[in-house]
């Protein structure tokens, strides 16, 4: 017996398969909704928790839980300086080191005079 198959000129194209791929998650995951909410109610908590301990298990402190973590989703980069030191960005002067015939009010004072009219980040923070 002889049998015909006809096969496509290109194979099909990887976004084909993942449209469909894709599409059947959000179905399945539709029906998981509708068929028992709790359950993702529940296992959402669940995933913020093994997220932050994961994260400190790996030295990453997590503080505001699951909020954090939505709003590192939203994240296209992060800066760090060259100690891998995060800031907040509000620069502010801890500690003044004087020559002997100064005090520390003087330096300051001169250094605010200074940086008055600058708009540079770190001169706010003087």
């Amino acid at each position: 017996m002889n049998s015909l198959m006809a096969l496509p000129a290109e194979p099909p194209s990887p976004s084909s398969f993942s449209s469909g791929l894709l599409l059947s998650i959000k179905l399945a995951v539709d029906v998981l909704v509708v068929a028992c909410p709790c359950a993702l109610g529940l296992a959402t908590p669940t995933a913020v928790l093994v997220a932050t301990s994961l994260g400190a298990r790996r030295g990453l402190l997590l503080r505001g839980g699951g909020e954090v973590l939505e709003r590192l989703a939203g994240v296209k980069a992060v800066v760090l300086d060259k100690t891998g030191t995060l800031t907040q960005g509000k620069p502010r002067v801890s500690s003044v080191q004087c020559a002997a015939s100064t005090t520390e009010a003087t330096v300051l004072t001169l250094a605010a005079s200074l940086e008055r009219s600058s708009r540079h980040p770190l001169a706010e923070g003087v």
